[in-house]
């Protein structure tokens, strides 16, 4: 309800009441956004409903992905290998050359050396992979064993019957592939400067969201 204050002149002022802010987001006033959408916060627009549709099947498919993986691996024997040490199996198998954490983590556009580290010795330990220190250099460098090309084989023979075989029934799968990949090398090179970015701004507090700008 307002309030009004009359003075001696008679002149009414309206000042309108202070409301606490809805914990419910607004809809969208954007007319082309369906009422699926109206009410998400990361869909006040065409291009936001899209992006964050992509984000959503982008972490649906990588769950998919990583249960494939594990379920391949269980089935060519390796049951005691995580997510994390299978793909560092295969990334160092696929070279023909040792390769330092830092080269792995390159691939893999991964900062956390630590983890990776400590996934790599768990697979020496294995005798999946072997390490070696060259010469002058401080750095270690690992390669695959025979025991662990062994392994990888039996995968890879396992996929191409079981994933492959399926995948190659979509109409033209190659090309939808290979502008897939271009498409999340993009975005992967957009989101990464995102959060270069965004690491240069002061966090905001949660009370001072609405109406405020991150300082440039």
């Amino acid at each position: 309800m307002d309030f009004y204050f009359i003075f001696d002149m008679k002149l009414e002022i309206n000042v309108p009441t202070t409301s606490k802010p809805s914990t419910q987001p607004a809809p969208s006033s954007d007319s082309s956004v369906d009422w699926a959408h109206s009410h998400w916060p990361l869909g006040k627009d065409p291009h936001d409903v899209s992006t964050t549709e992509f984000e959503w099947a982008v972490m649906r498919f990588f769950s998919a992905f990583e249960r494939s993986c594990l379920q391949l691996s269980v089935t060519a024997g390796s049951n005691d290998l995580s997510f994390q040490e299978l793909v560092l199996l295969h990334v160092v198998g696929m070279q023909h050359h040792a390769q330092t954490s830092h080269s792995i983590a390159r691939q893999l556009n991964r900062d956390d050396i630590q983890n990776l580290q400590y996934a790599l010795r768990k697979l020496e330990k294995r005798r999946l992979i072997s390490k070696s220190l060259r010469d002058r250099s401080k750095s270690a460098h690992y390669a695959i064993t025979p025991e662990g090309r062994e392994a990888v084989g039996l995968y890879a023979k396992i996929r191409a019957q079981l994933l492959t075989g399926r995948t190659e029934l979509v109409s033209e799968i190659d090309e939808k592939l290979r502008e897939a990949t271009q498409l999340l090398s993009v975005l992967t090179g957009i989101y990464d400067d995102v959060a270069r970015v965004a690491a240069t701004y002061s966090p905001i507090r949660g009370e001072d969201v609405a109406g405020s700008q991150p300082d440039d």
